[in-house]
């Protein structure tokens, strides 16, 4: 049974993020061969949120060292909104976790700064 790995890029865009996801998934496939799958969260907590995911092949990490922005997206979603419902009804924390188990997620890597990880403190006090 392969270990789901899942990525995602929140807050700003920045240099390195692709450099950053390039250097995870083939540190892994190197680490794990075929006992890795990796799910792409599109566009940050947004498409955790949201359901927004994809398995992602080996090949999708290829040549993407140079380019700009990030292959997943980013999408700000502030911490601080995190625990608010607000028009669409919507509780963004249990969306989440019912998403990440959804996916089947053993883990997530959350790469941004430091919205993104007080979001995933939140996420690891809720028991992901």
């Amino acid at each position: 049974m392969a270990i789901r790995v899942g990525i995602l890029t929140s807050g700003g865009d920045c240099p390195g993020l692709n450099a950053t996801i390039r250097g995870v998934a083939k540190a892994l496939y190197h680490r794990m061969g075929s006992k890795v799958e990796i799910v792409g969260i599109m566009n940050g907590y947004d498409g955790l949120i949201n359901g927004n995911y994809r398995e992602m092949s080996p090949d999708e990490f290829s040549g993407i060292l140079t380019v700009g922005g990030t292959i997943l997206g980013t999408k700000r979603t502030p911490f601080k909104k995190m625990r608010v419902v607000e028009e669409d009804k919507v509780d963004k924390v249990a969306a989440m976790k019912k998403n990440y188990r959804a996916a089947k997620l053993d883990c997530l890597l959350c790469l941004g700064g430091n919205g993104t990880h007080k979001t995933a403190n939140l996420l690891s006090q809720e028991g992901l």
